[in-house]
């Protein structure tokens, strides 16, 4: 099995380099992060047991690349690649500033900023295939990969709120949703680098692909909510992804990544599923009112 240590000596020898492990990063959790120098340059190792990223690390690899061109802060990669055991890796350039730990930072004006770069996203990409629109769709109409029904077989506060998103999101039925967009996929306080009141870098996207940038615009709205951003901030993140996806997509998006977020927290800590779900609830109360 490999470990940190054991991806370093193998992407040294296939890349001709000299790297070592510095520390483990905060931020970003869809795979650990690691400051690697040279001596000379500084870079961000990534990388997952889980054979099955593979491809998506590849596609994320062209994804960010063309995210770049258009000015979306996302660090450039430096080099992707996979282990003799199968293990996907990924090295990214080292962005200066700190982790957006605390939501209160999350002021209107780093809000309007996130707008805008989240307005970059639009017609990235226009290729075919499944996209977040259509995994939404799929998660909210038809159990698609039995996310929906297992997160309802929780009972109580969970199941009661995805009844009341089945119930926001069963008139747009069979409504095609915007998926020309490139979408983060995880886009929420604890993955943006800021430096000096900048939003420097935006992390942890190996999940991006197709869909509305709607989904993302409704992230950072339900992030703004549970993680403790002044008052105000999540209802322009949420006005945004309705100007941005239209209601349908907003809806099912936010349904959709609801169902999933409280399955990814159901076997943490009892007060990260309080506030994913009161993050989710606050959303819909906005939708409904």
């Amino acid at each position: 099995m490999d470990t940190t240590e054991s991806v370093v000596g193998e992407l040294n020898v296939a890349l001709g380099t000299s790297y070592q492990l510095v520390r483990q990063l905060t931020g970003g959790l869809q795979s650990s992060a690691y400051e690697l120098t040279d001596g000379d340059a500084t870079v961000v190792l990534k990388w997952t047991a889980d054979p099955g990223w593979a491809p998506r690390v590849r596609r994320a690899a062209d994804l960010v690349g063309r995210a770049r061109t258009v000015g979306y802060p996302t660090p450039a990669w430096l080099a992707v690649g996979e282990t003799v055991a199968g293990s996907p890796y990924q090295l990214q350039e080292f962005v200066t500033g700190e982790p957006l730990r605390d939501g209160l930072v999350m002021d209107e004006r780093l809000a309007r900023q996130l707008i805008a770069i989240c307005e970059l996203q639009s017609d990235l990409v226009p290729e075919d295939g499944v996209t977040w629109s259509g995994w939404s769709s799929g998660v909210v109409f038809e159990d698609w990969d039995g996310v929906w029904g297992r997160v309802h077989a929780y009972g109580g506060e969970v199941a009661e709120l995805l009844d009341r998103y089945a119930e926001l999101c069963r008139p747009h039925r069979g409504e095609v949703l915007p998926d020309n967009d490139l979408v983060h996929g995880d886009l929420n306080v604890g993955n943006l680098i800021v430096d000096n009141g900048r939003i420097a870098g935006i992390i942890d996207i190996e999940a991006a692909g197709g869909g509305s940038r709607a989904y993302d615009l409704v992230s950072l709205a339900t992030s703004a909510a549970r993680d403790g951003a002044p008052a105000g901030v999540d209802e322009l993140f949420l006005e945004a992804a309705l100007r941005a996806g239209g209601r349908a997509a907003v809806a099912v998006c936010a349904a959709a990544a609801y169902a999933s977020i409280a399955e990814f927290v159901h076997e943490r800590s009892k007060f990260s599923q309080d506030l994913v779900r009161e993050g989710a609830q606050r959303v819909l109360e906005l939708l409904v009112a």
